[in-house]
């Protein structure tokens, strides 16, 4: 019989010294608290792989104590340079998930997103994408269901997390991402170099998977993916696992994230079509811990966010991870 022991997986983004970028506005863990963080967690948990979660999940291990596991979503430069010294030092492994256009050149709208929001107030900025998008679609909708939005981005004041549903969730793409071009040109210049100095490199991905790291899918252009039909879902799942398959080493198991993650994002057509592409599991950005027996493609996960390095975080009720580092 299986002790009461639990996985936590922690999710981050950006990781970097934000007072010394370009844009210190924009959220990400510190550098210097990543650090602290993850020393917080290891001496609280047993720091799983990939394939150590998994056999727990499937009953298969039972550890002495909770595992956590850490995760790196959307192929940013600062998990080469900040995160891969701190794991691999520590020898832990990180799952490092891959959009893989981006590493191709372009900055995708949700990354166009977040620095604009960064580099503008936001009054200025929601005034901007939301003239340009009367001038070319008078009739598009721009109410919000505000619980939806909330609970998408529950980290966001009120007014951010309406505009980013807005953006992410209920426009045409292709309408969103011709205003989010004209803005992003104007005020932040050329999305190329922009993205040489934000995403990884192929080398670099394939140096971090030398160093015990895994990398995985995270789609090609990080749309909701349950907003897709059947044909545009296969076809965007199967360019990113066939360049990541190309580009990088073999990897005995291959995870997935889901872009945004909320059970709104994927549906069982995205599980079906992941799974048809080889990928083992697959994680969402449902906040929960997870216990032997939890569905392998919604595999829950804590925002750094959530972390709070207390003498005694709140386990108690209802076994929340009850993590966000203040020094």
């Amino acid at each position: 019989m299986f002790m009461d022991t639990r996985l936590n997986v922690v999710m981050y983004h950006y990781v970097r010294d934000l007072p010394r970028t370009r844009f210190p506005r924009i959220k990400a863990a510190l550098s210097d608290d990543f650090r602290r963080q993850v020393a917080w967690l290891s001496e609280r948990h047993e720091m799983a792989t990939l394939e150590s979660a998994l056999a727990f999940l499937a009953g298969k291990y039972q550890p002495a104590r909770d595992l956590c596991l850490l995760t790196f979503d959307d192929g940013l430069r600062d998990h080469y340079t900040e995160v891969l010294p701190v794991l691999a030092e520590r020898r832990i492994q990180g799952l490092f998930f891959i959009i893989t256009s981006c590493l191709e050149g372009g900055v995708v709208s949700v990354h166009k997103n977040h620095f604009l929001m960064a580099a503008l107030e936001l009054d200025e900025y929601r005034q901007a994408f939301l003239q340009r998008l009367a001038d070319l679609n008078p009739e598009a909708g721009t109410a919000i269901e505000m619980k939806q939005a909330q609970r998408s981005y529950p980290w966001d004041t009120s007014e951010v997390a309406a505009f980013k549903y807005l953006l992410n969730f209920q426009l045409q793409e292709a309408l969103r991402d011709r205003i989010l071009d004209e803005l992003f040109l104007e005020y932040l210049g050329d999305e190329k170099p922009f993205a040489r100095e934000l995403y990884l490199s192929w080398d670099q991905a394939r140096e971090m998977q030398a160093n015990r790291m895994l990398i995985g899918g995270h789609s090609h252009s990080h749309v909701a993916l349950s907003t897709m039909d059947s044909e545009l879902l296969r076809a965007n799942l199967e360019m990113s696992t066939r360049m990541l398959h190309d580009q990088l080493k073999p990897q005995n198991i291959w995870p997935f994230a889901y872009p945004y993650g909320k059970s709104n994002s994927f549906n069982s057509l995205t599980v079906q079509t992941i799974r048809d592409l080889g990928f083992a599991c697959a994680f969402a950005t449902e906040v929960g811990d997870n216990q032997v027996g939890q569905d392998m493609f919604c595999i829950r996960r804590f925002d750094t966010r959530d972390i709070r390095s207390e003498p005694n975080p709140p386990f108690d009720q209802a076994r929340p991870f009850g993590l966000v580092l203040q020094a």
